[in-house]
């Protein structure tokens, strides 16, 4: 399995002991590969003084694709688990994704359940829960090792978001049957939107990521247009912040509007984008 990491040492210890023999009972043999494009050695050295099983290696330094390409890049078995440094495998974790390759042996992609440690609190915290399947996240997902270099990887060109979203994309283009394990179930824990050390994004990212995403797939337009942008954004104002001041006492309604912006932010960024495409057919 696969775990990219980032300056996150404490989450990853946890993530860890997480995969212990002793927790992950009856599951086949497995190599655990932490690819590291942290710039201090902190997790390095705690990977290789507490967790002797554990191979560490460094990333490609270019972005979560480019980190977990480079894990994949070290890897001997036939299936790739990718679980995210801040999750926390449950009891039979890797057992269940084993069961469902052998119960399902026509598929080569599998996805695991994420849920949060407790119920929200704030709108200005983050878990990126999957309930009931569809969402193919590299938080927690298990393809068979030939499949994903036949497909070339995550695309590198994403370096901070919409990677496995553009990876996910193919894999339902080229018609790849998914299978949903609920019982290969991590924990995410709800993570403050505050800045620190960890949180390597840049400002307008999204935006960045976005337009490589349409450039790529311009017939994914009516997925990413500026209606879905402006019914999010509306849904923000006149749901998410009333129910924030009813359930948050408020809390976070401030970072929701932040995102509302956003929203209407990459409405108008792909309405110039649109409107550029048009232009180049029409000239």
């Amino acid at each position: 399995m696969v775990i990219p990491t980032y300056e996150r040492t404490d989450d990853l210890r946890i993530c860890l002991n997480s995969l212990s023999k002793d927790i992950q009972l009856g599951s086949p043999s497995y190599e655990i590969i932490v690819t590291d494009d942290s710039k201090s050695d902190e997790s390095k050295r705690m990977v290789e003084k507490e967790f002797h099983d554990v191979s560490w290696g460094k990333g490609k330094q270019n972005g979560p694709a480019g980190n977990r390409n480079a894990g994949v890049g070290r890897a001997k078995g036939e299936w790739i688990v990718f679980l995210d440094d801040d999750c926390i495998a449950q009891e039979g974790y890797l057992d269940a994704y084993a069961k469902a390759i052998k119960a399902n042996p026509d598929n080569q992609v599998f996805e695991g359940r994420i849920f949060a440690d407790r119920p929200r609190k704030t709108w200005a915290e983050e878990s990126p829960e999957n309930e009931d399947g569809g969402m193919l996240w590299t938080s927690n997902l298990c393809i068979r090792r030939k499949l994903f270099v036949q497909l070339g990887g995550l695309d590198e060109k994403f370096e901070v978001a919409y990677e496995d979203v553009e990876f996910a994309l193919r894999l339902r283009q080229l018609g790849y049957n998914h299978h949903f394990s609920y019982n290969a179930s991590v924990c995410h824990p709800w993570r403050p939107v505050t800045a620190n050390k960890s949180n390597w994004k840049k400002a307008g990212y999204q935006f960045q990521e976005l337009l490589i995403f349409l450039n790529k797939h311009p017939d994914q337009y009516q997925y990413h247009s500026t209606k879905v942008f402006i019914k999010n954004a509306m849904r923000g104002l006149f749901k998410d912040i009333i129910l924030g001041i009813f359930k948050f006492r408020g809390k976070g309604n401030l970072y929701k509007l932040s995102k509302i912006i956003c929203s209407l932010k990459a409405a108008y960024i792909v309405f110039i984008w649109k409107n550029s495409k048009n232009l180049k057919k029409l000239s």
